[in-house]
């Protein structure tokens, strides 16, 4: 160019060697400003799924085992959250009671149709399955057509406690959720007497035909959590259910690299606030909940909520904002799922699965009937089997997640 004159260098000067190693400082400058322009680059990922999946859960998870823990503020807000669970818990059964036309009392150990078939356990917490080869659970099962019948002549069968079970009834009924900041010993009172009725533990063994949260963690030791002394421990955090609305931000530093996680509300109302986090993400952590196979949505009790969250991961799967994410399924609650395979047949619900009854099938169906969904080929779906609850767990599996974020991070840039 211009003035510049140039001159051939003769291989093996001086000139020449100085010229090779001015060259490979180059280099290695240019790589360095490439590695710390990805390094300086924030990392954006989206929690997405329908509601209670677990989406907040996996979010508490990435705080406690890479954010540092919580701050004063969630501690209270989750000593709160663990009185208002206990109470939502119950008043919800309370309601269902009515729902379902169980009489307070009722025992179905000892019911009359018990005699012929299997007895159901009363202590089984999960939702259990509508089947239709199961006598003990569904509203087609003959226990429970029997406590439609003893509701519709009394709806607390034994005299003794009838005074006392009414009252505790009508208490929960009439105190507002928002009164439950400090749970009164009245209060607490009638919550463990309505928790420990038989009838009451059947109802929450069919809690597949309503709507219910399974807080049973809290249940199992209320005096621990209304003690003026209560302090939440990780576990309980991970156990507690505050609502999510609209759009939270965590940042947390892993490996030099922060990660800006979004968590949004998964109720339907909630996900047309999603579009506007959509950009420039790297990649998605999508949860379904398995164990939901026999439950119905909230919004319509038609729809059933693995096929709802099939109809929303097509949408974000396909969508063009997401050509170039990763997308991380994370197939979760698989404990419930083990428990539930127990009591609930999955062909009930989903009668193109012709495989046996057992977690290694029905996972497989699932994982495949996702998979059908995803119509890019270029684009890879992994998946991950999940308990959000159990730290130890999850630590495994986002330790694998996220070093599949920053490969893909590097290989993007070029560097790999």
């Amino acid at each position: 160019m211009g003035g510049c004159d140039s001159k051939e260098v003769a291989p093996g000067s001086a000139s020449a060697d100085a010229s090779k190693e001015a060259t490979a400082k180059s280099k290695d400058i240019d790589r360095q400003l490439a590695d710390e322009k990805v390094a300086s680059k924030d990392i954006k990922i989206l929690l997405l799924g329908t509601a209670e999946t677990g989406k907040s859960t996996v979010l508490k998870q990435l705080r406690i085992i890479h954010g540092g823990g919580f701050t004063d503020d969630d501690i209270t807000t989750f000593r709160y959250a663990a009185k208002r669970n206990i109470f939502d818990t119950v008043k919800t059964l309370v309601e269902a009671m009515e729902q379902l036309k169980i009489p307070y009392g009722f025992n179905p150990n000892t019911a009359k149709c018990a005699q012929k078939s299997s007895k159901p356990s009363l202590h089984h917490a999960p939702s259990l399955g509508d089947s239709k080869e199961n006598v003990g659970f569904g509203k087609h099962a003959p226990i429970a057509i029997e406590a439609a019948e003893v509701w519709a002549t009394t709806k607390i069968i034994d005299d003794a406690t009838r005074g006392e079970t009414q009252a505790a009834v009508d208490l929960i009924l009439s105190t507002h959720p928002e009164y439950t900041k400090s749970l009164p010993p009245p209060l607490v009172n009638a919550i463990k007497l309505l928790w420990n009725d038989v009838g009451v533990k059947y109802c929450f063994s069919r809690s597949n035909e309503f709507q219910i949260i399974d807080l049973s963690y809290f249940m199992q030791d209320i005096d621990r959590f209304i003690a003026s002394d209560y302090i939440p421990t990780n576990q309980d955090i991970l156990a507690s259910r505050v609502m999510t609305s609209g759009v939270c931000e965590t940042k947390v530093i892993i490996k030099g690299t922060i990660f800006r996680v979004f968590d949004v509300g998964g109720q339907r109302n909630e996900r047309r606030k999603w579009i506007h986090v959509f950009d420039n993400v790297n990649a998605i952590f999508f949860l379904f909940d398995l164990s939901a196979f026999n439950q119905v949505t909230v919004e319509d009790q038609n729809i059933n909520r693995v096929v709802e969250s099939l109809t929303v991961f097509t949408f974000i799967c396909n969508h063009n904002a997401f050509k170039k994410s990763a997308i991380m399924i994370f197939m979760n609650k698989i404990d419930l799922l083990r428990e539930k395979l127990e009591h609930s047949m999955v062909q009930d619900y989903f009668p193109e699965f012709l495989g046996t009854n057992d977690y290694k099938e029905v996972s497989k169906f699932f994982a495949e009937k996702i998979a059908s969904f995803n119509k890019n080929q270029e684009k890879q779906l992994y998946f991950h089997y999940t308990q959000a609850n159990d730290t130890t767990k999850m630590k495994a599996v986002l330790a694998t997640v996220i070093e599949s974020i920053l490969v893909n991070n590097l290989q993007s840039a070029g560097l790999m």
